[in-house]
């Protein structure tokens, strides 16, 4: 029996296992060329041309690109390929680097061998020449005969201060080369199979019989370098490689058949040393199994080699195994991958290249293989729906980590239309239709195809979509809150208008190319992202990337001690919800104007506990945010705390809430010269004042049009130092939305210094987004003892709005006879009209209406507008209503119909309705 259920549960693995396979095709077939899809016809592509005058134009243009090099090689058949940067005299066959620079090469191979390049991402002081100025056979010890940037003078230039030069002379050539592979495909002229050939041959045969290079630091490089590449992805030469070979394969196999052999085997070794090395966990896996299916599209079928490794084996390979720095297809979406929100492990930029990435390889396997992966993969269609959170109402997305903002991709959209038309999917076709329409202008879905490469000319069909689908509202694809914890990401959002409408972005650090940053955000307000994040400077190797961008100063954040620190890029340091209101992607049964979020992270470096609660509220005249930073040392080791708000500006003005200049004087505070971190050293500008008091800021934007300003209030506190500083510019900024002129622009900054601790003396602050010097908000003022905070916020139109904020779901907080016990709570008030939202907690009261949760604390809102009621909880809870006469019946009617009897106190002259869960709806209540 113990056998018989051992072999049972090994057959179940053996069938999950086998069930968990992503389809592979079984053949790859005989047609060469087959790199742009299964059915290359010539043919047709001749039809195309003659019937489309772009199809023609690119005839053309490439003809008129190879007309020179033609009359070059039957010159000199040596013109071209003399050129390729090769090790022409030494044939080294291995390669030494030292961490991310070139060092030497050493050995002898049969052949002259394709050159190594010089540095990994690093500038060279030398311009890339044109193909005619090259030193033919250039294999010097000196290095290679340049031209230098800043004194036009040709010198020899030692590899490591090339950079990349090699292999751009060399990918340049090779394009040539298969521009002149295709015209022989194309019109059976054999002077181009001769010239294309000369060049294939030479450098498959160079990297044949190069070893693998050697890491001389013995460090990470080695687990990344690739033949020609100190990163396995960098390899985009075989772009121009396969699709060479694979024009030029029927001609090699009528006039070369026995180089075949080799330059398989070349292919074979550049495929397995990609799958070897790289990176496993993020985009290096997508762009690493590009170029490995570029391979397996030229190679023949598994039989064709003794070794097996033919086409299916290296499409199994990225499909289906995993090893240590190439993972299955599914592994990696299963580890990157929320499977419920959608979202990639990695700043929005890159989550979106990934994004394209998988998309564009199911396209690839539809195109060739017949094979829809959307279906295989539900995960991508979940992920296509939700780059859409990423967006800010002005249809740009967030920038934390590394990102920048920018607008979405729109070929994953594209493509999923494009699949649902393909395989009859009605409902997908409609859904992702309309959100084309949502987020693009109409160039994006409209016009003719008209094609620009040679690619182009196998995939001519338009894109189309039904006009009858008419685009809706940016809030049809995102939700009021949505939070991914596996890039510990969290977004509020109000309002559906591009300059009215209000957004929080918050971030922890969880994922890849992310920063140290603890619980960071950014605010938007009037179409701009207001609190930017600031990007990733000029580059990552730059020094300003180590020290100032991707640290605690350079976010709108909390800093302990000057020191808060910890590892940036692949990080591990994600905040907890405590709260957050409404459910994350909940869209509908919410109470409109009001979202909040209760954030508590781990400072690690000084061992310190964080606390963030933010919410919005808003109306149709007036919104803003409401920020409460709680920090504390856990051993009460506090010497300072600091909070750093950056806003897009030339300015900020800071006042007493009596509108009275703040007296700020120079400071040479905030500097690592005091002890604290080398970013603090990147601030400018710095001015100071010692003060307890209450105060009020404003940045302001200046345009050519308008001037946007962000209105801040910040309670005052024993012991506050307030800084304006200016910071180093946004490197987030790069195409929109700012106006260019401004992308340059340094960011003005408010630092408020808390001496010890900040938790029974938190921060707290009210922003306000608006233009042209105004505000709609009348007066702040505060209320609450230590820990517990209360904010009283009267609008210009007469609108109160009380906010309560407590750090424990059964602390109680009052404020006359206005009371909250939990962790937020908002009370707004206008005429006989008011609002109770308690975001999480056990009761809120106006003294007339009180909202008890029973069991453990929830959300719960009753609102009262134009003579309706309306109510909603996350759980159930009491309604009271008090200073009710002698009744004799109470009768609660929710939207469905469904009554709920009240009970009647006669001693508290207080009715109870019992209620359970409830959305957001209308109520009825009889008192008789």
């Amino acid at each position: 029996m113990k056998r018989l259920f051992v072999l049972t549960a090994l057959l179940i693995v053996i069938v999950n296992t086998y069930a968990q396979k992503l389809p592979v095709p079984e053949s790859i077939g005989k047609q060469h060329p087959r790199i742009f899809g299964q059915d290359m016809s010539l043919g047709e592509v001749k039809k195309l041309v003659e019937n489309e005058k772009w199809a023609s134009q690119i005839i053309n243009n490439t003809k008129n690109r190879l007309v020179k090099y033609i009359e070059f090689y039957e010159k000199d058949k040596t013109w071209l390929v003399s050129r390729l940067q090769m090790y022409w005299k030494s044939r080294s066959n291995q390669v030494y680097i030292n961490g991310g620079s070139y060092d030497h090469a050493e050995g002898e191979a049969p052949v002259p061998t394709v050159k190594f390049i010089g540095g990994r991402g690093t500038p060279s002081d030398y311009k890339r020449p044109k193909l005619e100025d090259v030193t033919p056979y250039m294999d010097d010890p000196r290095g290679l005969y340049l031209q230098n940037k800043t004194t036009d003078v040709w010198e020899w230039a030692s590899i490591p201060s090339t950079s990349g030069t090699t292999a751009s002379i060399n990918r340049e050539i090779l394009s040539i080369a298969r521009d002149a592979a295709f015209l022989y495909w194309y019109q059976d002229d054999k002077k181009y199979a001769d010239l294309a050939y000369n060049i294939l041959d030479t450098y498959l045969k160079g990297v044949y019989y190069l070893n693998e290079p050697i890491d001389l630091s013995h460090g990470h490089h080695q687990t990344l370098v690739s033949y020609t590449q100190f990163e396995v992805i960098q390899e985009h030469v075989l772009n121009e490689v396969t699709q060479c070979y694979d024009f030029l394969h029927n001609y090699i196999s009528n006039n070369h058949s026995e180089n075949l052999k080799i330059y398989d085997a070349t292919l074979q070794k550049w495929a397995d040393l990609i799958i070897k090395n790289g990176v496993s966990f993020n985009n290096w896996n997508l762009l690493q199994a590009a170029h490995i299916s570029n391979i397996a599209l030229v190679l023949e079928n598994n039989s064709h080699y003794e070794n097996g490794k033919g086409a299916t084996y290296y499409l199994d390979q990225i499909m289906n195994q995993t090893s240590t720095r190439q993972w299955s297809m599914k592994k990696l979406m299963d580890y990157g991958y929320d499977e419920n929100t959608g979202i990639w492990n990695e700043s929005p930029g890159y989550s979106m290249n990934v994004l394209n990435d998988f998309i564009h390889f199911a396209e690839f396997y539809d195109r060739n293989f017949e094979i829809d992966l959307i279906a295989e993969m539900p995960v991508l269609k979940q992920a296509v729906k939700s780059a859409a959170e990423y967006l800010y109402p002005n249809k740009f997305q967030v920038a934390f980590g590394d990102g920048h903002y920018g607008h979405l991709r729109s070929e994953p959209i594209k493509y999923l239309i494009e699949n649902a038309q393909k395989y009859k999917k009605q409902k997908d076709e409609v859904y992702f239709t309309k959100m084309l329409k949502t987020i693009y202008d109409e160039n994006e879905f409209s016009g003719e195809f008209v094609g620009r490469n040679i690619s182009d000319l196998f995939s001519s069909e338009a894109f189309q979509v039904k006009s009858e689908i008419k685009p809706g509202k940016l809030s049809d694809f995102t939700s009021p809150l949505f939070y991914a914890p596996n890039t510990s990401w969290l977004v509020q959002r109000q309002g559906d208008d591009e300059d009215d409408a209000l957004m929080i972005s918050q971030i922890g650090s969880f994922g890849n190319h992310m920063h140290s940053n603890g619980i960071a955000m950014e605010l938007y307000g009037k179409g701009l992202p207001m609190a930017p994040e600031m990007g990733h400077g000029s580059s990552y190797f730059s020094i300003e990337y180590a020290e100032y961008y991707t640290q605690f100063p350079a976010h709108n954040t909390v800093i302990v001690n000057g020191k808060s620190k910890y590892p940036e890029m692949k990080s591990n340091h994600a905040f907890n919800v405590l709260g957050m209101y409404p459910k994350s992607q909940n869209k509908e049964g919410n109470i409109k104007g009001y979202t909040f979020s209760d954030i508590e992270f781990l400072e690690p470096e000084t061992h310190s506990n964080q606390r963030r609660v933010m919410g919005i509220i808003k109306n149709e005249i007036c919104g803003f945010y409401i920020d409460i930073f709680r920090s504390k040392q856990k051993e009460n080791k506090d010497i300072k705390h600091e909070y750093f708000y950056h806003n897009l500006g030339q300015q900020l003005n800071l006042t007493s809430i009596y509108d009275e200049p703040l007296a700020l004087t120079p400071t040479s505070s905030l500097a690592f010269g005091d002890g604290d971190l080398m970013a603090y050293d990147y601030m400018w500008d710095k001015k100071s004042i010692k003060t307890n008091d209450d105060f009020k800021g404003q940045f302001s934007l200046k345009m050519n049009d308008r001037t946007v300003n962000m209105n801040v209030w910040f309670k005052g506190e024993d012991n506050r130092e307030v800084f304006s500083v200016m910071s180093p510019k946004s490197t987030a900024f790069r195409h929109g939305p700012l106006p260019e002129a401004f992308n340059d622009n340094p960011i003005p900054t408010l630092v408020v210094k808390q001496n010890g601790e900040a938790w029974n003396r938190p921060f707290v602050a009210i922003y306000e987004p608006n233009e042209n010097g105004n505000s709609n908000i009348k007066t702040v003022d505060y209320f609450g003892n230590t820990e517990s905070v209360g904010i009283h916020i009267v609008e210009k139109s007469g609108k109160e709005n009380f906010v309560f904020s407590n750090t424990n779901d059964n602390d109680e907080l009052k404020n006359n006879e206005l009371s909250v016990k939990g962790t937020y709570g908002v009370i707004s008030q206008y005429n006989d009209e008011f609002t109770l939202f308690l975001g999480k907690g056990k009761s809120i009261s106006n003294r007339k209406y009180t909202l008890e949760v029973k069991g453990d604390a929830a959300s719960t809102s009753l609102k009262y507008e134009s003579g309706n009621l309306y109510f909603s909880s996350e759980g159930n809870t009491y309604l009271k209503i008090n200073e009710v006469n002698k009744i004799k019946k109470s009768v609660l009617t929710d939207a469905s119909g469904k009554n709920y009897l009240g009970t009647y106190d006669k001693k508290s002259k207080t009715v109870v309705f019992n209620l359970p869960m409830l959305s957001f709806q209308a109520i009825k209540i009889e008192l008789n």
